[in-house]
């Protein structure tokens, strides 16, 4: 046998050439990006023969021949990309223990292996049963030391029984399997590899196969072809590639169905070892989501065809009323009270928007209403000892809040043997007042790394755990994680927003969102360009909000003393509701010792 170590990087580097044409690319022209993530519509991609790489002018990828390796084999280090080069272009060409195969030899081939299928356990190793072996004529090649999967044009996939290599035709990427399913009516699972989908037949479900990300192309060019969008579930494994081939297919095909996570192991085939039932479980669950989902005809979609779904709505509706805030002045301005949507409410720093959201969610609470509160700035012991604190205050008003604790009152536990009988037990009675509805307020605290996966990701484990969708307060906007740390902060803020609208939609929901306003709006009044960033907020947004002091742009206005006014003297104002009149500011008053709003 040939020594490979004997090829080196730089001997092997040129034969880029090779493998380009062997994937049916001309280097003299531009041709479409490899790189999986990059769903390249206009060929941007040339070969520098100079350099001896390929580079995308659009998106900056720059690959040499082990580059492209291990993208399209799924090849982890170097030293993996050197021996599969060696293998392909070395100088003693390829062992003997792996004969090239032609297309016209492989059809005898394939059926020479399967004849030998009964030498190996290994299919029986990869959870597949010996009726799914004969119905796929999967073989076995005992000289080689592999497995062999037919796939389309009678080309074959060989996979080694020791480790997970893969034995590749010279030069030639890997064939699809199945392809013919991704043009019929389906519904049909996509995976990344055969056994994935070998692993989904076994179960039931027709499955085609890239075998290997750097075939998302090809999976493309057959989804290009369809007339219609068709039943297309996207399975991927649990890894980088994995994400970037199938968001790379999405973002062109929005009618695919990205299938969520497998419930174990790193793809298909080590979640049907792992737990056989479970998987099948969840292949059945990702085709109930993707019927709940699917688009209904055409036809439908116009008004005359939606009619009857629109009384159905209004009738649901009928069955939810509008939540109450605890405030009848504030409820009357929005109609009636909260309904699904999203709900900004902005203010300058310091002035109460978290208090006054908090006293909201509260006073839903009180009601029965389940609140999902992610505080992101402040503790959930703080929030806590807040209401505590407002308890104290509303019960005590008629002795001039003698017995009324502030929040460090609350909080400081070195102060409590200092307080009397009467301060001891109206504190003891204000927390049982507290804890009678405390059962539907739910905090999770995060900082600026939570962002809204995790956000969409508690919400709806709230919903499946409890049964009940709750309202949703987001304190505040401003510190959620960006979606791209490339982005501004106002690209990033803008894409938050609308990812709260969409969940609010989705999942019928309120949704709070705190949001802060800009430095200079501090002394003028609320506006919609006060709003920080506000591209995003003000055009999101169902309802936004504006709490100000009274008087606010006033020529003597001046903030630092509304502020120290107690009560603070402040009112809300309705800046943009969708589905009402924008009304009178509410009046409020504002005792900020005990976190305590009031009409009035």
């Amino acid at each position: 046998m040939r020594d490979a170590m004997s090829d080196t990087f730089d001997s092997l580097r040129p034969h880029i050439v090779d493998y380009l044409r062997a994937k049916g690319i001309d280097p003299a022209r531009r041709f479409r990006c490899l790189d999986p993530r990059h769903l390249d519509r206009d060929p941007s991609m040339g070969y520098d023969a100079k350099r001896q790489k390929v580079h995308c002018f659009a998106c900056g990828a720059d690959y040499d021949l082990f580059d492209l390796l291990a993208i399209d084999e799924g090849l982890s280090s170097p030293k993996e990309a050197l021996d599969r080069a060696s293998q392909l272009y070395g100088r003693g060409g390829p062992p003997a223990a792996l004969p090239l195969r032609s297309e016209q030899s492989a059809p005898s081939y394939a059926a020479r292996c399967f004849a030998r299928r009964g030498e190996t356990d290994y299919f029986a190793r990869r959870g597949l049963s010996a009726q799914t072996v004969d119905r796929f004529s999967l073989g076995y090649d005992p000289e080689a030391g592999c497995v062999v999967l037919p796939c389309a044009g009678g080309r074959v996939v060989r996979r080694s029984v020791e480790g997970k290599r893969y034995l590749n035709e010279k030069g030639r990427p890997s064939p699809l399997f199945q392809p013919e399913l991704l043009e019929g009516e389906g519904p049909v699972f996509l995976t990344e590899g055969t056994f994935d989908a070998l692993s989904a037949e076994e179960l039931g479900h027709p499955a085609a196969a890239l075998n290997g990300a750097g075939n998302r192309e090809k999976a493309a060019e057959l989804l290009r072809g369809r007339e219609r969008p068709g039943a297309v579930l996207v399975l991927t494994d649990a890894d980088a590639a994995g994400d970037a081939w199938a968001s790379a297919l999405t973002e062109e095909f929005p009618w695919l169905y990205r299938c969520p996570p497998v419930p174990a192991g790193k793809d298909l085939n080590e979640s049907l070892l792992a737990d056989r039932e479970g998987t099948a479980r969840y292949l059945d669950d990702c085709l109930a989501q993707w019927e709940a989902l699917r688009p209904p005809p055409y036809e439908e979609l116009s008004a005359a065809g939606r009619l009857e779904a629109l009384g159905r709505y209004i009738e649901e509706r009928a069955a939810r009323p509008a939540l109450l805030t605890g405030f009848p002045g504030l409820d009357a301005a929005l109609d009636g009270g909260l309904y699904d949507g999203l709900y900004v409410i902005g203010a300058i720093s310091s002035l109460g928007k978290t208090a006054f959201c908090m006293q909201i969610a509260d006073q839903l609470a009180e009601q029965g209403r389940d609140v999902l509160v992610f505080t992101l700035e402040m503790s959930a012991f703080e929030l806590m000892a807040r209401s505590i604190s407002r308890e104290t205050f509303l019960a005590d008003r008629s002795r001039g809040k003698r017995l009324a604790k502030t929040v460090r009152g609350v909080l400081d536990g070195r102060r409590y043997p200092r307080y009397s009988p009467d301060e001891r037990a109206h504190l003891d009675a204000a927390r049982r007042r507290y804890a009678a509805y405390a059962g539907h307020i739910w905090f999770r605290e995060g900082d600026h790394e939570t962002g809204m996966d995790e956000i969409r990701r508690e919400v709806r484990r709230h919903i499946t755990e409890t049964g009940a969708r709750p309202v949703v307060l987001l304190d505040y906007l401003q510190i959620v994680a960006p979606a791209d740390v490339h982005f501004t902060d106002k690209q990033n803020l803008d894409r938050t927003v609308c990812a709260l609208k969409k969940l609010s939609r989705q999942e019928e929901l309120t949704i709070l969102a705190v949001s802060s306003f800009n430095r200079e709006n501090y002394n003028a009044e609320a506006t919609m360009a006060a709003f920080k960033e506000s591209g995003g907020i003000d055009y999101s947004a169902d309802v936004l909000l504006g709490l100000q002091a009274r008087g606010a742009g006033g020529r003597s206005f001046n903030i630092d003393e509304e502020k120290r006014k107690d009560p603070r003297e402040l009112e809300l104002k309705i800046l943009k509701n969708r589905t009402a009149s924008l009304g009178e500011p509410v009046p409020l008053r504002y005792y900020p010792a005990f976190s305590c709003f009031e009409e009035g």
